[in-house]
């Protein structure tokens, strides 16, 4: 017995120096491999630059290679592996734990002990997906006949690029992640892979413009367009922002005008495809107003597709939505009640009334908390119950209608907070008979939502 945990103990002390082994070693294999492809005799044989390019996959997989099987963390101790270190940190405001190697750290759950990312520490080469791309191109370049192996190699060294995209855009390193996810993007769409992995590249021009590189975003978002993604009008509103971004540098009037210009044309390119985009109708409607420009050609579109489509509920929803983010209310809530009208089954539509009155009640609630005159006082908390007592009857339809769960929990959690308040007050008010009523909906929604 003795014997065997000594044994145990002696491999357990080998383990930090076979993981330092494997780095070493790789980066040996790789070198060996380099000097085929600048020996004259075989750098013109594509068997040299797809086997440079395997030995610089293996040496970037090198410092995770003993974590390869890990994917809970109580996996660790299993295979011997002890951290330097172990701390919580935040990561998209939730709780990770993150544990420090040798070469690497491995970022678990805090409370399922998943594995979320995994981070090299000690890279065999900074730049070995670079080089393993650049390998595996010069081999097709020498052979097309190698395709299948070639797009096989990106479609694997992409994938990589996208994880490491992933870590250093969820921990904040966002210039990183920008490049990461570009470098993604340009490898799946390299012959003779050439699948454009398009939400990468829209992916890296987001990265850029969080980071504050707007002058980058701008450049991959054009470059998405090159590529004919648009993403059902994103990349126009995107390019909309990160010119708009450029406005407190401009040294003039002049200088002003013309970058307004020129993001109001990305809009117009984005309304031209899609006319019901609220992002860019509401973005495009604000520029022309900012530019002195009449915005009513923009409701002319509206205007245009509900008399070919009159029966069309989302029409009526989406025109309304833009005009209350206009603060044109009285137009907005007339829009939503068209919806229903038109669609008694359009769920969406009810939900919008609901939480526009909601929305009402909610202001006179504030500015009665802020009324020192009793009159006043008064006369709000009354349009605060009106308006409260108008939302139910929207939001039980949201309710009724909707076949999806997410929607009848978002419309009973309004349901039981208005039914309750409604109740309430006109307890208050030694109003039994509508008291009950709201309080018997109080204990029907809160009943739902339990599962009762």
């Amino acid at each position: 017995m003795k014997k065997i945990i000594l044994l145990t103990l002696a491999v357990l002390a080998l383990l930090p120096a076979a993981a330092q082994g494997n780095i070493e070693n790789a980066k040996k294999a790789a070198e060996k491999a380099r000097l085929a492809t600048v020996d004259p005799k075989s750098a013109s044989k594509p068997a040299s630059w797809i086997n440079f390019g395997k030995k610089m996959l293996d040496a970037y997989n090198a410092p995770l290679k003993e974590f390869a099987s890990v994917q809970y963390k109580v996996q660790l101790s299993d295979l011997g592996l002890k951290p330097k270190r172990t701390e919580i940190v935040q990561i998209e405001g939730k709780s990770v734990e993150k544990l420090s190697f040798e070469n690497a750290n491995l970022y678990f759950d805090a409370k399922s002990g998943q594995l979320l990312f995994t981070e090299v520490r000690n890279a065999a080469y900074p730049d070995a997906l670079e080089q393993a791309f650049g390998a595996y191109k010069k081999a097709f370049e020498l052979d097309p006949k190698k395709g299948k192996e070639v797009a096989d190699a990106y479609k694997n060294i992409s994938g990589k690029f996208q994880n490491e995209a992933a870590f250093y855009y969820y921990t904040q390193k966002l210039d990183k992640a920008s490049y990461m996810f570009e470098q993604a993007a340009l490898v799946s769409a390299e012959p003779p892979y050439a699948q454009l992995d398009t939400l990468a590249l829209f992916n890296a021009s987001v990265a850029a413009r969080l980071s504050g590189d707007n002058a980058k975003a701008k450049e991959i978002l054009n470059k998405c367009l090159e590529y004919g993604y648009d993403s059902e009008g994103k990349v126009y509103a995107a390019l909309y922002y990160v010119t708009e971004a450029t406005l407190d540098k401009a040294a003039n009037a002049a200088d002003s005008l013309a970058i307004r210009k020129e993001s109001k044309g990305y809009l117009e390119q984005g309304i031209a495809k899609y006319p019901l985009n609220q992002e860019i109708v509401i973005n495009l409607i604000n520029q022309k107003i900012q530019l002195q420009e009449d915005p009513q050609e923009i409701f002319d579109l509206f205007t245009k597709a509900k008399q070919q489509d009159p029966k069309n509920a989302s029409l009526y929803a989406v025109e309304a939505d833009v005009r209350a983010k206009l603060g044109m209310k009285e137009e907005a809530i007339a829009g939503y009640k068209k919806s229903v009208e038109v669609d008694p089954k359009y769920a969406y539509g009810y939900y919008c009334i609901g939480k526009f009155y909601y929305d009402e009640a909610m202001g006179f609630y504030d500015q009665a908390q802020r009324e020192d005159d009793n009159n006043k006082y008064e006369a709000l908390v009354n349009q605060y119950m009106d308006a409260l007592v108008q939302c139910v009857e929207p939001f039980e339809s949201f309710f009724n209608i909707s076949e999806e769960k997410n929607n009848k929990d978002v419309a009973a959690q309004y349901l039981k907070i208005v039914c309750y308040n409604l109740y309430s007050a006109y307890s208050r008010q030694d109003n039994e008979a509508l008291g009950n009523q709201y309080k018997e909906k109080n204990q029907k929604y809160n009943a739902y939502l339990k599962g009762e």
